[in-house]
């Protein structure tokens, strides 16, 4: 039986989708089609959002039907909730000192602030919430930290393929890295995403006397 913890989780993850869609409702309908190759996708804003989306999803699929999906949730979600760390970490230090550092001149952009944070804030914040309050799942995994690293070499090798094909970075400040301090700073964030994932170890503790007991979930 759904506790009232179980049902403020359902709510916070009902928020999440719904601060999504909101951010998804402009980015679908507002970048040119000149963007070029990868389209919205070449923005790790925009992966992030949509790792975010699926997992408030199965989350609340997980409610309805508790232990649904099991595998398929946890190998999008403990990537997606340090990526999503990343990113607001990364976004708005930079937007606040110059969003050149972001933005191309062409595509010039200035976002409302509910909007912005749809996008850039409230994914991360709903996110680690409900994984340092209400994640009763978390096992800690060396598979988990492997798919973050095999992620960060795949967005440096999508982002890369598509400056090829457009001849420009999808993020400005991309272009004033060497290619080996390019490839640097992208372990760089690999390394902090996986700092991020280790916070899960207090939840990771509270669990074990429950997982030797034999309850998975």
């Amino acid at each position: 039986m759904a506790t009232t913890k179980d049902y403020a989780r359902l709510l916070l993850n009902i928020i999440g989708l719904a601060s999504n869609g909101y951010g998804f409702s402009f980015v679908l309908t507002a970048f040119p089609a000149e963007i070029g190759y990868g389209g919205i996708f070449q923005f790790l804003t925009i992966i992030g959002l949509t790792l975010a989306t699926v997992t408030f999803a199965l989350k609340v699929i997980r409610f309805l039907i508790p232990g649904a999906l099991g595998a398929v949730y946890k190998s999008i979600a403990y990537i997606a909730t340090p990526m999503e760390g990343l990113i607001s970490l990364l976004y708005w230090p930079m937007i606040l000192y110059s969003k050149d550092l972001l933005q191309h001149e062409e595509i010039p952009f200035v976002l409302p602030l509910p909007l912005d944070m749809s996008l850039h804030l409230w994914p991360a914040v709903l996110l680690w919430i409900d994984f340092l309050v209400f994640d009763v799942d978390f096992q800690r995994s060396k598979l988990h930290v492997g798919a973050i690293y095999v992620f960060t070499i795949f967005y440096l090798g999508w982002t890369s393929y598509c400056f090829a094909r457009n001849g420009f970075w999808a993020y400005p400040f991309l272009s004033e890295f060497s290619t080996m301090g390019r490839a640097t700073f992208f372990m760089l964030c690999g390394n902090v995403c996986v700092v991020m994932y280790e916070a899960g170890k207090p939840n990771f503790e509270r669990n074990v006397p429950r997982l030797l007991n034999g309850d998975t979930h």
